[in-house]
């Protein structure tokens, strides 16, 4: 028995010796494709989060790093053509397609969305051009309007003229093409260089706002070649998609009845029968979105409205570019 016993605790003691070798003599497994997995797929995370983080979409709207990329390749030609506060929605407009990673190729801009325009190929961000737009004043707009009874025209406002600090029009960031072939004053038409205070003024002097219809020949109305926009200088940009964006209709419709002191009741008539058929004409055969916030055209408390207005049209114009 004290043999036995022995040997049972030699035994023990012999395993207990040969364990740490079979411990240590074991081969460790090979991690080193897990880890290359791993530090893939972190690489993958971290680009995709920053692709969510330049191209914001639409909330409660999902989408993938190639989708974003897929909107950022989309590029579109805007014409833009409006009068009064309506055109404030310029600036929604723009700030959600740069927000959402839309391209403006260029901007062809008639009436008063030709000021925020200017603002967006100026600026260095779209916050800038918002901020920009909330600081403007109706007298910046009623300076501007302004033509004197010698045909002299209006001013740019003191605000303006100190925010665009810049000279000639191919000086900005995107083309913008100024149409100023909405008002009776005649000239080229149509800049797309050179100082931009001239045409700025011609085309944001639309009869009826801050100055009366002027008295004019019915011959002379009719031969006016009035364009609400200008569809044709767009579709010459070589864009792949030319949108338009109407903002005339709080203005066609606040001034289809008279009112005080408008001035030529012949001339309004036969002026807002022009631009109502040139808009037909023009936007018979383009994708176009209209801004309408039924309210006088004038009345400024509209403008954080117009913004948004602007805002919702370009998701409407998102869908229909994408898709």
């Amino acid at each position: 028995m004290k043999i036995e016993s022995t040997k049972f605790w030699l035994g023990w003691l012999l395993i207990l010796l040969l364990l740490p070798g079979c411990v240590m003599g074991r081969k460790r497994p090979d991690f080193s494709q897990f880890e290359k997995l791993e530090n893939q797929n972190s690489t993958k995370v971290e680009n995709q989060s920053e692709n969510q983080l330049e191209f914001p979409v639409t909330p409660g709207a999902t989408a993938t790093a190639s989708e974003k990329t897929e909107v950022r390749a989309q590029a579109i030609t805007l014409v833009l053509g409006g009068a009064g506060v309506s055109s404030f929605a310029t600036v929604g407009l723009l700030k959600r397609f740069k927000e959402e990673g839309i391209k403006v190729d260029a901007i062809v801009a008639t009436g008063w969305p030709a000021l925020f325009a200017i603002g967006y190929g100026f600026f260095k961000s779209v916050h800038d051009l918002e901020w920009f737009a909330m600081r403007l004043q109706e007298k910046d707009f009623s300076k501007a309007c302004a033509i004197s009874a010698k045909g002299e025209m209006g001013k740019i406002s003191p605000m303006i003229e100190n925010s665009l600090k810049f000279k000639d029009l191919r000086d900005l960031r995107v083309p913008v093409i100024i149409a100023a072939q909405n008002s009776e004053l005649g000239g080229d038409g149509v800049f797309d260089s050179g100082d931009w205070r001239d045409p700025l003024l011609r085309t944001m002097a639309v009869p009826g706002l801050y100055r009366p219809f002027p008295e004019m020949e019915e011959s002379a109305i009719r031969n006016l070649g009035l364009k609400a926009l200008d569809i044709g200088e767009g579709k010459k940009r070589g864009a792949t998609h030319v949108v338009a964006v109407n903002m005339y209709p709080d203005y066609l419709e606040y001034y289809r009845v008279p009112k005080k002191e408008t001035g030529s009741a012949l001339f309004r008539m036969s002026y807002l029968a022009l631009m109502r058929r040139s808009l037909r004409e023009e936007l018979q055969d383009v994708l176009t979105v209209p801004i309408e916030l039924k309210s006088n055209p004038l009345d400024f408390s509209k403008k954080r409205t117009a913004i948004f207005a602007g805002s919702a049209a370009a998701s409407k114009i998102i869908k229909n570019v994408i898709n």
